[in-house]
C-alpha cells in the first residue's frame, strides 16, 4: 500500500506536465474555435457553407473549426514473473499512473486492464483518481511468482471496445501478435526494461533461481547468454518493424530513467 501511494503521488505530479497537449480534431461546424476559412471543394458538406462569406467573396466558402473531443483510451498492463526483476514493477506502475491521471485530467474515458495468464482486472465504470490509485495498488498486490504472460489475450480485450487508443505497457520480452488489434485501434507501445536483462553478461557462471522456486535453472554459460541476447534482439526487431510499418509509436523506458520525457515525446 505504501509503495502504491508513493507511486500514485509521484505520477499525479508528473501527469500535469503531460496534459499540455490535448487531442484535437478538425471538424466543420458552428462551435468551438475557428480554424480556417477556405473555398468550397467537391465533397464538402454543403450545410457547412458560410453564406455570408460566400456572398462577400462571390464564391462558396466553408468554415473549418477546431473541436476538442474526448477519446476512449484503453491501457493494458502486461505482467508476469519477469516483471519482478529489480524495480521493473515500480516503473511499470509509475508509467501507468502518469498516463492514467493524464487521461482523467483531459476528460478522456479510461479503461484499465491487467493482463497476466488471464485478464486479471478490468474497470471501466468509474473514471476517478481513486480508481487509478486502486489500480496501482492492484499491480503491487498481484502474486506474479507463478504467472506467465499470455499476450494473445490482447485480442480479447480489443474485441470488447469500439475504436480507441490502445496503450500497451510491458517488457515485451516475448513475441506479440498485434495484427488484429491494430486494424481496429490506434496503438501505442511502452516497453519497460532493465538494462541488465538486455545485457546479462555479468550473470555468467551464476546459477539463478526462479521466482516460484520450482524451476531449476542451470549455471549460465557464455553461449546461453549469447543465445538469449540474439532471441531478444530478434523479438525487439520484429516488434519495431511492425510498429514502423503500422505507424505505431513505441518507446523503451529503462528502470533508471524518468519516464516523463519519453512519454511526452510519444503523446505530444
Amino acid at each position: 500500500m505504501k509503495r502504491g501511494k508513493l507511486i500514485s503521488i509521484k505520477a499525479k505530479h508528473k501527469a500535469l506536465s503531460l496534459t499540455e497537449g490535448i487531442h484535437k480534431t478538425i471538424t466543420t461546424g458552428d462551435e468551438d474555435d475557428l480554424k480556417s476559412i477556405r473555398e468550397y471543394t467537391y465533397g464538402d458538406d454543403i450545410r457547412r457553407i458560410s453564406w455570408i462569406i460566400t456572398a462577400k467573396e462571390k464564391k462558396p466558402h466553408v468554415v473549418e473549426r477546431e473541436e476538442l473531443r474526448s477519446q476512449n483510451v484503453i491501457i493494458v498492463v502486461l505482467l508476469d514473473q519477469d516483471m519482478l526483476f529489480k524495480n521493473k514493477i515500480e516503473k511499470t506502475a509509475e508509467i501507468y499512473g502518469i498516463l492514467a491521471y493524464s487521461i482523467l485530467y483531459q476528460k478522456d474515458k479510461l479503461h484499465s486492464y491487467i493482463l497476466t495468464d488471464s485478464i486479471d482486472n478490468y474497470n471501466s465504470t468509474r473514471n476517478t483518481t481513486e480508481t487509478v490509485e486502486n489500480f496501482i495498488n492492484r499491480i503491487f498486490n498481484l502474486d506474479l511468482k507463478t504467472k506467465k504472460i499470455k499476450p494473445n489475450l490482447i485480442k480479447d480485450i480489443s474485441n470488447k471496445h469500439k475504436r480507441s487508443l490502445l496503450i500497451l505497457i510491458g517488457d515485451f520480452c516475448y513475441p506479440v501478435d498485434l495484427i488484429l488489434p491494430s486494424k481496429k485501434h490506434k496503438i501505442a507501445i511502452v516497453k519497460v526494461r532493465d538494462r541488465e536483462e538486455e545485457n546479462p553478461e555479468k550473470y555468467e557462471k551464476y546459477q539463478l533461481k526462479s521466482f516460484d522456486l520450482k524451476r531449476k535453472i542451470p549455471f549460465l554459460r557464455k553461449d546461453m547468454v549469447k543465445t538469449y541476447r540474439e532471441n531478444l534482439i530478434k523479438i525487439d526487431s520484429e516488434l519495431r518493424s511492425f510498429a514502423f510499418n503500422k505507424r505505431i509509436p513505441i518507446s523503451t523506458i529503462y528502470t533508471d530513467e524518468d519516464p516523463l520525457i519519453k512519454l511526452k515525446v510519444m503523446f505530444s
